[in-house]
């Protein structure tokens, strides 16, 4: 007969789309292997140094004598951290504009007695031993307060912004040397027991 004649196919079990569909699904779970196997090793190394903190021993606790220092002190830095704050912001607010000159000589003049006082409060105080380059340090820094306050003042005579750096200046070193006494004292600025 005639070779133009269709012979049935046999149907095939995949086709080309299948055959498609399936290799790009093989791709995708290669692909994901890989990626969850990477994830899992950067889990695992990002975990190892925290391990390793995790070994560092606890500061001790204070002992009776240096909570008693502690607790005694917290008492006068309560006031000095607000007298600091207000003085910062009597720097400020005259540099911004608000407040003149003679204004900044009313807000300061007041701290440098608080200031004062809170130094003979300090100095009146037996650390122990173990807290003595701590009181050391803290009463460096009430003298600091002390004296940018003193040159804060000064600004009101004169109108130079020169008294204002400098006790800028002295402000910033004594509150670094607060903070470091606290984190002694008091880490986080948490009151004592």
């Amino acid at each position: 007969m005639s070779a133009l004649v269709d012979v049935p196919r046999p149907p095939s079990r995949f086709g080309l789309k299948q055959v498609a569909i399936g290799s790009l699904l093989v791709v995708l779970g290669a692909v994901s292997a890989f990626a969850l196997m990477r994830e899992t090793r950067a889990l695992r190394q990002e975990r190892a140094p925290v391990a390793a903190t995790a070994q560092v021993p606890e500061r001790p606790p204070l002992t009776a004598g240096e909570e008693a220092y502690a607790q005694a002190l917290w008492d006068v830095h309560t006031g000095v951290r607000t007298e600091a704050v207000r003085m910062t912001f009597a720097g400020l607010s005259y540099k911004m504009g608000e407040i003149k000159r003679a204004d900044v000589k009313t807000r300061v003049a007041p701290l440098t007695g608080r200031f004062s006082q809170a130094l003979a409060r300090v100095e009146a105080l037996r650390p122990p031993a173990s807290l003595g380059a701590a009181h050391a340090s803290y009463l460096q820094a009430l003298r600091l307060y002390r004296d940018s306050s003193v040159e804060m003042v000064r600004l009101a005579a004169d109108g130079s912004d020169d008294h204002l750096l400098r006790a800028q200046g002295m402000s910033e070193q004594a509150s670094n040397k607060l903070l470091e006494v606290s984190e002694v004292l008091w880490p986080g600025e948490y009151k004592p027991n």
